[in-house]
This record gives structure tokens, sequence and C-alpha cells, in this order.
């Protein structure tokens, strides 16, 4: 759901470090009391229609996306980064009940490494555990083909 960059994946590559994978992709004006109003399916499950509005609304909210696009790295202050891991762990199973089965493992993983990353005081360079290079890809893949995001590099 959230921006993976291009240098956190050689860096994970080569030191088993993490940054915010294109799931860079997520919302609200307090994650506590987030809504999921615009990104609910019609019945409730999962969507990817839904999980698209979802990742588009918290990454814009918190200042990681603008128009669909993720902005760069370095554009990106460590406190609208801080703001998506945030609401990302806090909203995990409302997200969760919206991602469509395809990427749902993927998801997980990523999920599990925000809250091992707001554990370790937001440090991206947070070991990856379960959450691999194949799970970004997927997910980033995912968020081009599905929901219109486009990468800044």
């Amino acid at each position: 759901m959230f921006r993976h960059s291009g240098g956190h994946q050689r860096r994970s590559r080569h030191t088993g470090a993490a940054l915010a994978a294109f799931l860079t992709a997520l919302l609200f004006a307090s994650p506590g009391t987030a809504t999921m109003s615009a990104a609910s399916s019609p019945a409730g499950g999962p969507s990817a229609k839904a999980w698209c509005a979802l990742v588009i609304k918290i990454n814009t909210k918190y200042g990681t996306m603008r128009n669909k696009r993720y902005l760069p790295e370095g554009q990106v202050p460590a406190s609208a980064w801080e703001g998506v891991v945030d609401a990302a762990v806090a909203e995990r199973s409302r997200i969760l009940a919206v991602t469509p089965s395809s990427i749902r493992k993927a998801m997980t993983h990523e999920l599990a490494w925000f809250a091992r990353v707001k554990a370790n005081h937001y440090n991206r360079a947070t070991p990856l555990a379960s959450f691999t290079i194949a799970d970004i890809t997927k997910l980033t893949n995912f968020q081009r083909t599905q929901c219109g995001i486009t990468f800044s590099s």
C-alpha cells in the first residue's frame, strides 16, 4: 500500500533493511478516528477499488502522494512517512478487510513490517523479516495496474 523506493530495494537486498514500499502505499485526520466510507466495498468485503481508494486517501492525507503519484522520497518529510505508518498500524484490520486476495499475503507482510518499524521508532532500516522484495513488487504492480498510481523516481 505504500511506496517503496528503489534505494530501499537496493538496501534491503544488501542489508535486510526496508523503506515504506509503494504502499507507501494510507489515511485520515487521526488514525484512531478513521472512517471507511469512501473505501468500503458495497458488500463490505475485499475489493480492488476499495483498497486503492484507501491507499490513495491515506497517502494523500499524510503527504506522501499527490494526484495519485507518490512523491520522490527526498521530498517526503519523516513526519509524513510516520503518519502513513501510524495509520496503517491503527487501521490494520480495516485495510485487510478490503484487500483483494491476490495481494493479501503481501499486504499482511507489509503491515507486520510497519508495526515493527513503529516499534523501532520509525527506523526505515528495520529488518524486513517476512516482507520480501517479491511482496513489494506485487504491491507496486497492483497499485500501478489496478489503482492507476504512479511512482516518482
